[in-house]
Order: C-alpha cells, then sequence, then structure tokens
C-alpha cells in the first residue's frame, strides 16, 4: 500500500465549490439504497456534509487543494463500493486539531461504539461543514476548533496555548484522503488536558470519542501505535513522526 505522504505548508489552502457534488442518477439512486439499510442497523447515523478532495495541486505561494461537499451516505457507500479510480470515490478532506503537551504528547481519540470506525485510533478532528467556509475557502483552524470541543468539551481557548495555533500541513492516504494538522501547543501537562476533558464526559450522552488518549511524539509514538491493541487511522503515524520537533 502507498505509504502516506505529508505536504508541510502553513499556508495551504483549500477552494470549496459552491455547489454539492451532483451524483450521476443510478449511483443517487444505489446511494440512496445504501442509506437506507445502513439506517436499518445504525439508526444513530447522520447524514451530514463530507468534504471531498478533487485535486491536489503546487501553485507559486504553495499547495492547493480544490474540493467539493458531498454527504455522509455517498462517503459510506464510496467507502465500500467505488474504487480507487473511480471519479466518484469520496477522498474526504477534514482538519485535525493537533493539541501537543507539554510533556511532548498527542491528544489522540479512540471512536465510540456509534460512529463509522468504533474504537478505532484516529486525531481529534471532523468533517468541515458551511459554517467553516467563508467567501468559498475553508478556515481549517476554525474547524479544527469546532470539532475539539466538540469531541472533548473543552474550547481550545482553554488550552492555555504557548503560540497561535498553526496550519502545519497536511497528510494524503493511498485513497486520496487529506488530514489538515493544525497545531496547538499547550503549556499543561498530559495529566491536566485529560483531567479536564475526563470532566465534561458526563455532560454527553452520546460522544463520539470513547475516550482521549495521549501519544508520544517520534519514533516512540510509532512503536506504540503499531504495539497497541487499538486499530488506528495511517496517517496518525505520519503526523506523530512530523511533530516529533514541532514548538520546541
Amino acid at each position: 500500500m502507498k505509504p502516506v505522504s505529508w505536504i508541510a505548508d502553513p499556508g495551504l489552502l483549500v477552494k470549496v465549490a459552491s455547489e454539492p457534488l451532483a451524483l450521476p442518477g443510478d449511483l443517487q439512486r444505489r446511494v440512496e439504497a445504501h442509506w437506507d439499510e445502513m439506517r436499518r442497523h445504525h439508526p444513530h447515523f447522520f447524514r451530514g456534509p463530507v468534504l471531498s478532495l478533487n485535486s491536489v495541486q503546487r501553485c507559486q505561494e504553495g499547495w492547493f487543494l480544490t474540493t467539493q461537499f458531498t454527504d455522509f451516505a455517498h462517503y459510506l457507500y464510496s467507502r465500500e463500493h467505488l474504487g480507487l479510480a473511480d471519479p466518484y470515490r469520496v477522498r474526504v478532506v477534514f482538519a485535525a486539531a493537533l493539541v501537543v503537551s507539554s510533556d511532548r504528547q498527542l491528544l489522540a481519540g479512540v471512536m465510540g461504539a456509534n460512529t463509522a470506525r468504533p474504537h478505532w485510533l484516529q486525531s481529534i478532528g471532523g468533517a468541515a461543514t458551511w459554517d467553516d467556509v467563508e467567501d468559498g475557502w475553508l478556515h481549517p483552524a476554525q474547524s479544527a476548533a469546532k470539532e475539539f470541543r466538540e469531541e472533548t468539551g473543552i474550547a481550545v481557548e482553554e488550552l492555555s496555548l504557548a503560540k497561535e495555533p498553526e496550519i502545519l500541513g497536511c497528510t494524503v492516504d493511498h485513497n486520496g484522503s487529506v488530514a489538515i494538522g493544525v497545531g496547538y501547543l499547550s503549556r499543561l501537562s498530559t495529566r491536566e488536558l485529560l483531567a479536564a476533558i475526563d470532566q465534561t464526559w458526563p455532560e454527553r450522552s452520546d460522544p463520539e470519542l470513547d475516550r482521549v488518549v495521549a501519544v508520544d511524539l517520534g519514533a516512540r509514538g510509532v512503536r506504540w501505535l503499531r504495539n497497541e491493541t487499538y486499530k488506528s487511522v495511517r496517517y496518525l503515524e505520519r503526523m506523530v513522526r512530523e511533530l516529533e520537533d514541532w514548538g520546541i
């Protein structure tokens, strides 16, 4: 399988098409039928927006992504039934909140039972929405901050940041999906961060995350990810590598 690549570019630009993706009639009918079947087994699934990659380009100013919104039903169908070369395969673009503690650990989330990937370990972050788009451009830091608060109950303003949030770049996996890394360097220790998140847990009846864990940066964290009993998304290992010297 093709390794996950890393594009280091704090000026990464993400253009969002003004209209959502329109599927051919036959494909749309198959997506609808598949969604109806999924809902019978997973009635809690929500048909929210999903941002999908159209192209990755290099311009004079840096890297430039073109994207278009589709929805969760199309994403689920695509994941199971559309091949890598299919022009209608969903290649998800989302912003990941990369919160690094004062003792150099990255916060990551174990997905809850009622999600599309139960018990998988991934970065804290999630789907962009139209609220994260202004004048046709995605604001990754805004999207990452929103998702971090939704998933942990903590606002990024409460992290005692040592520096301003920073777009670090993005990963691109074998599918063409893109995780945009937004770095948050905290003055708080891992223990303090996890304790603050634990205090918010009883307030949420059906949290998207089952729990939040801390992963060492660099080679030690990569070894832990490979030996841990949780399955982890492939881009997380690459981010753990790239963050090793960030903020030092």
